[in-house]
């Protein structure tokens, strides 16, 4: 209580203690912070919505310094002639499914070819605007670093090193210059604490009368998570904070007690079952492939049919942003949509003349989001984008009962308990106890508990790569229960910047339909996209917002000075996840 009215009066509020404690007014002093691999969203728990920027970072590269610049879209590979044959040949098949489907008034889908497209846009001239008022970001304006969308423009003949602290859904730790855990950890501090300072207007020496929630991926690395904590309460110096997994987060905004959560993200795709808000850690899979990937399946399609802006450039951080908007614009997975599509795009570079484009687009808008259920297309940007599930804990020295600790008592107790059974077994009937004792080894004794939490198939299977469906249906089947798997079935949340492709649920019900085990199958299954006309990107932030306003909510915030008394072992009493 006494607390409460401190926060109030150094708010400069007239607000009664009761009042201090009510909803509008935690809101407004928590803020809620969304990074992910390529945006940003923050903002405070009363904000209707978060501000989203890009999630990088761009500092002047010291004199004859080394170079590292992370790109904005996932960088393509060069194939092999097995592998782009195979690429090709998917492309092929997938246009051939799309020439025998049915529009939804039951008439045949008319395809179209590379070659239509590529002659409908022969002719394709653009028109040049004026000279654009853009500029390039050089060294002589900046002092320190670039922040946000700034960081596209960051000039290259200048040769700033460019960071994107997280990728795959995960911190980018690399070999390169600033990509320690330490530099990553330097970078977020200044990301975050330059928005909290510009966008939110709050001056950093305020920040001990506000409090924080950090959306961390379903799949975690504790050693990052303490780290977090650390930069949140420590570095930040927020008054409070708590964490909440992504997709927890997302059934919160979502208004669902329960549902198969699947997250489409710019460069991961991770899926898992949450039933009470907790994430059902058995059921977690995250795959590396996303938005970014679709992107750059995209631009090799459009090549292939006559794409009239030559000079495209993906790995240019503007061509990258230019196809992306395109894609998000345009690509869609309606088939009541056939024919040429009108396509308009500007290419708008600093210093140089605008060029508008007017071009036709065919199937190839369809094709490239179809690469979620064909995930061999995805060849393009790389081989290795195999499922991961959660791995199991690893040590901590600052933690006494941290994993290793639990797994060696829980294999002395095993022990111990059938030693005793063997004991009682031996005043009972001694020749059959030396026959037992002979044929059990301490190897045969020893059990570990913790491992047990993951199934025994757990490392071959996930080394699959699995489409979308694959990926729902496999971590529904991992659920404890068969009332749980049916649950899990009639409810699917698709949040994430991926997920706001038209006729994705229509397109991903109709394969699950076909895949459901008899014996789950549901009444209905119903597939969720932008619940309560939400943007998808924006569901998880917006669960969080939600749950820091919870009363229940109370119990889960770490304050600073129990952090530097307790540390880590306060995320195993605190984290509303199984630590």
């Amino acid at each position: 209580m006494a607390e409460d009215r401190n926060l109030a009066v150094t708010m400069n509020t007239s607000v009664t203690q009761e009042q201090s404690q009510s909803e509008p007014i935690q809101a407004q002093t928590c803020i809620i912070i969304h990074p992910g691999s390529k945006n940003l969203r923050i903002g405070r728990a009363s904000d209707v919505n978060p501000h989203t920027i890009l999630h990088a970072i761009a500092r002047p590269r010291r004199p004859k310094g080394p170079l590292h610049r992370d790109p904005v879209l996932i960088p393509t590979v060069e194939l092999s002639k097995e592998n782009k044959l195979q690429v090709d040949e998917t492309y092929q098949s997938m246009r051939g499914t799309l020439q025998s489907c049915l529009r939804s008034d039951g008439t045949p889908r008319p395809a179209t070819s590379a070659q239509q497209v590529a002659l409908a846009n022969k002719q394709c001239i653009p028109i040049q605007g004026s000279v654009s008022k853009l500029q390039y970001v050089t060294k002589s304006d900046v002092e320190d670093y670039i922040i946000g969308d700034q960081v596209l423009y960051a000039h290259s003949a200048d040769q700033f090193n460019v960071h994107f602290p997280f990728r795959h859904g995960d911190l980018n730790i690399h070999a390169g210059v600033g990509g320690s855990l330490s530099s990553i950890l330097a970078d977020l501090e200044t990301i975050w604490g330059h928005c909290i300072t510009n966008l939110l207007e709050i001056p950093k020496t305020e920040l001990k009368h506000y409090r924080a929630v950090l959306v961390i991926p379903d799949i975690y690395n504790r050693l990052f998570l303490k780290e977090l904590v650390g930069l949140l309460l420590i570095q930040l110096g927020f008054g409070g904070c708590f964490l909440v997994q992504d997709h927890v987060a997302a059934t919160f905004g979502a208004g669902l007690g329960a549902a198969c959560v699947v997250d489409l993200g710019d460069q991961k795709t991770s899926v898992s079952c949450v039933e009470d808000a907790l994430s059902q850690r058995a059921t977690r899979i995250r795959l590396d492939y996303g938005g970014s990937d679709i992107t750059q399946a995209f631009y090799y399609l459009i090549q292939r049919a006559g794409f009239p802006y030559k000079e495209c450039q993906p790995q240019h951080p503007l061509d990258g942003a230019l196809l992306t908007r395109i894609k998000e614009g345009y690509c869609h997975l309606n088939l009541d949509f056939c024919g040429l599509r009108d396509v308009n795009f500007v290419v708008e570079r600093p210093g140089v003349p605008t060029l508008r484009y007017h071009i036709k687009i065919g199937d190839e808008l369809l094709l490239a989001p179809l690469g979620l259920f064909n995930t061999e297309v995805f060849a393009l940007t790389g081989q290795d984008k195999r499922g991961q599930g959660q791995a199991n804990a690893s040590g901590d020295p600052e933690d006494p009962h941290d994993a290793n600790y639990l797994r060696e008592t829980s294999r002395r107790a095993h022990k111990e308990a059938l030693e005793n059974q063997s004991t009682s077994t031996a005043s009972m009937d001694p020749i059959d106890n030396s026959t037992n004792a002979g044929g059990q080894g301490e190897e045969d004794l020893v059990v570990d508990s913790l491992a047990a939490d993951a199934a025994t198939d757990d490392q071959p299977q996930q080394q699959l790569l699995y489409s979308l469906d694959q990926a729902i249906l496999h971590s529904i089947e991992r659920c404890s229960s068969d009332e749980m798997k049916r649950r899990m079935y009639s409810c699917i949340l698709l949040v994430g910047g991926g997920a706001k492709f038209e006729g994705l649920s229509t397109w991903l019900h109709n394969r699950l339909l076909l895949q459901i085990p008899f014996q789950f199958r549901p009444e209905q299954t119903e597939i969720i996209v932008g619940p309560k006309e939400m943007d998808p990107s924006m569901v998880a932030w917006k669960g969080a917002a939600i749950m820091s306003c919870l009363e229940s909510a109370q119990e889960l915030w770490i304050r600073p000075t129990e952090w530097k008394k307790i540390g880590v072992r306060l995320l195993r009493e605190r984290a509303p996840f199984y630590w």
